[in-house]
């Protein structure tokens, strides 16, 4: 028997890289598109499997189309754009890829630490826009700060968080966490200290680093009580999903100067809003924000092998499905009892 697994992300996917799977019996329909409204009712009527690498949202009635879908991947961590109720009401299992780009991530967060704390980005602009003969001088690095003995605070202490928390124990930082979830005692595994509370922890650091996945709980979470209870000139870095950070209170919190820098790759639209007035005064660099606010866009999973690590663990989970073995990083077994399965 051929089953039949539908990528609707061709143009960011090279074809020829799915003869690495080595299964004789599934098919890739490999398809091109930029929104799943393009793809035919045929095609999603008769596949088995239905793998998304991009961000495209698959609503209720989208699922309602996957007629014999067995399984639908999201070939990356967040699964916040797939209906999960939808999908476990219909028996189709919903699985993720976890476990690639985790150092990727974690160095891009540390990297916008740095880039705040000694002011690479501020002295390589300044030398380069004002000339050697102002430019070059120390006295701009106005936001530098020893990072040795500091305390980071890390929300959210899951596979990123730990590898971002493991790098700035290696720096000589001081590392404190905030995670509901983290098991009893898995802050003295990691030799951390753990808050009760969100506002505990903003309080007690001034590098605040957010590595969450994106939930009805977590969505808006650094909102304006929370810049309200950070330390003054706390800086601030997102590489986890954009509206966990409300970006008003984002341009709030910098207007005010209680943020004193940000770091950010992900914010709620993508590609932002040029008019949003924080985006606004960002790209005209108005003098109150100028160097202070860094943005990359959405790319702190990028490298050559990260990239390899997610399109492979995505192909092999899914045929190992198909073929009867045990499914992988099942997201909506909470709701799906092994019975109601397709």
């Amino acid at each position: 028997m051929t089953f039949r697994i539908l990528v609707p992300d061709a143009k960011i996917v090279d074809p020829s890289l799915f003869d690495a799977a080595g299964r004789s019996n599934v098919a890739f329909d490999l398809t091109a598109v930029t929104s799943l409204d393009e793809l035919s009712d045929e095609q999603l009527a008769g596949c088995d499997a239905f793998c998304m690498f991009s961000v495209k949202p698959a609503n209720e009635a989208f699922i309602d189309k996957l007629e014999r879908c067995r399984l639908v991947v999201r070939a990356g961590v967040g699964y916040d754009n797939v209906d999960l109720e939808a999908c476990s009401r219909r028996g189709i299992a919903v699985a993720n890829v976890p476990d690639y780009g985790i150092n990727e991530v974690a160095d891009h967060a540390l990297a916008h630490m740095l880039n705040m704390v000694r002011g690479i980005r501020l002295f390589a602009n300044r030398i380069q826009n004002e000339g050697i003969a102002t430019g070059w001088n120390w006295e701009h690095g106005v936001h530098n700060r020893r990072t040795y003995r500091r305390r980071v605070g890390i929300v959210g202490l899951g596979r990123i968080g730990t590898a971002f928390a493991r790098r700035c124990q290696g720096m000589g930082m001081e590392v404190w966490c905030h995670d509901p979830y983290l098991p009893s005692g898995g802050e003295l595994a990691m030799q951390v200290t753990r808050t009760e509370t969100l506002e505990e922890l903003l309080g007690a650091c001034d590098i605040i680093s957010v590595h969450v996945p994106l939930s009805e709980e977590t969505a808006g979470l650094i909102n304006d009580d929370a810049v309200a209870a950070m330390m003054p000139e706390t800086m601030l870095i997102n590489t986890s999903r954009g509206p966990v950070v409300d970006i008003d209170a984002l341009h709030a919190g910098l207007k005010s100067g209680k943020i004193a820098c940000a770091g950010f790759d992900v914010l709620p639209i993508e590609p932002p809003d040029p008019e949003h007035p924080l985006i606004k005064a960002w790209l005209a660099r108005e003098p109150w924000i100028d160097e202070r606010l860094t943005l990359t866009p959405h790319s702190a999973f990028l490298s050559p092998d990260a990239v390899a690590d997610m399109r492979n663990k995505a192909i092999h989970l899914m045929a190992d499905y198909l073929e009867g073995k045990p499914l992988k990083n099942c997201v909506n077994a909470h709701l799906l009892a092994e019975s109601d399965r397709r």
